[in-house]
């Protein structure tokens, strides 16, 4: 291996940031108190593991936590449901959905007494189990998905869509495309929801194509974002592959890939201390390997400020 081009954008976007910092300040302002995150804040156990050392638990559902303790919900975002549960146990909550994400859950209360919703999402995600508790959706996650609707879908009502905001841009074109195939009548939205960190992390992704042999994924197997990026290499450059630990390097496996030029980008989870382990790791069986930007390239500078009240 002679040279890694680093994409740009890459690693923690704004939601990224605004979630682990949500947490990071309730931590410090309640010192003397337990603070339980009700699942991954982010889906990369680094971060997880990080915050479990500070003494932050984690976890899976509120019963697993006392009555008037502090839970933080994550930045997938919860149903309603889950927010009552909360409030009936006396909780004092923290709220560290990602902006983006409460969007869509704002239009999904907007639209739910006037429209049928269309949800594009992965089934069984965080953020499309939240977004989905907000009102009766359809959810597809493919073209045929769509197909199987022609029954279900009422004509005499109006009809939109909303999606889950770490997509791939291009596949979930088809499936809108696909929508309004089926459904001639269908609004579509003034904006779709695929956030802007997905969206430009793909695009960065998509301009290096030409110029390397195989792109490294940094993100972990939950993070659907980083499996889009995974798949959109993958298209043009087979030899693409994804790790969530520099332990899963090993030098016969990319002397057997024979790669010139890598590629490496990062999913909007993966913090830069997790890049900067795996480039050593790589440098260190390649001590002559030249690591740079990729031309042209530029940095993510958005950011969610902080409420001001961090629990309600």
């Amino acid at each position: 291996m002679n040279k890694i081009y680093l994409s740009n954008p890459r690693g923690f976007c704004a939601g990224v940031k605004y979630a682990i910092s949500f947490v990071e300040n309730v931590h410090s302002i309640y010192q003397n108190e337990q603070i339980y995150v009700r699942k991954e804040i982010v889906h990369n156990r680094r971060v997880v593991n990080d915050m479990e050392k500070k003494g932050i638990k984690f976890i899976n559902e509120l019963d697993e936590a006392p009555e008037s303790s502090i839970v933080i919900f994550s930045a997938h975002g919860v149903s309603p449901e889950v927010v009552q549960t909360a409030k009936d146990k006396n909780m004092r909550i923290g709220d560290a959905t990602c902006p983006l994400v409460t969007r869509v859950h704002r239009k999904a209360k907007k639209l739910k007494e006037t429209h049928q919703i269309i949800y594009i999402g992965h089934e069984g995600h965080d953020e499309a189990i939240g977004t989905m508790g907000e009102a009766e959706m359809f959810l597809v996650e493919s073209e045929d998905d769509v197909l199987s609707l022609k029954e279900k879908v009422n004509p005499n009502k109006p009809l939109t869509y909303l999606m889950q905001t770490t997509l791939s841009v291009s596949d979930t074109k088809k499936v809108i495309d696909k929508i309004a195939e089926v459904f001639p009548s269908v609004e579509h939205p003034d904006k779709d929801d695929i956030c802007y960190a997905t969206t430009e992390r793909q695009e960065a992704v998509e301009t290096m194509m030409d110029s390397i042999d195989a792109m490294l994924v940094i993100g972990a197997p939950n993070s659907s974002n980083s499996m889009r990026l995974v798949q959109l290499a993958q298209k043009k450059k087979g030899k693409s592959f994804r790790v969530s630990s520099a332990d899963e390097i090993k030098k016969e496996d990319l002397d057997r890939l024979d790669i010139e030029t890598m590629g490496i980008t990062a999913g909007a989870s993966s913090p830069q201390v997790l890049i900067d382990e795996i480039i050593a790791k790589i440098r260190s069986f390649y001590p002559d390997v030249i690591v740079e930007n990729f031309p042209n390239s530029r940095e993510d500078s958005m950011n969610f400020k902080l409420p001001k009240e961090l629990l309600k």
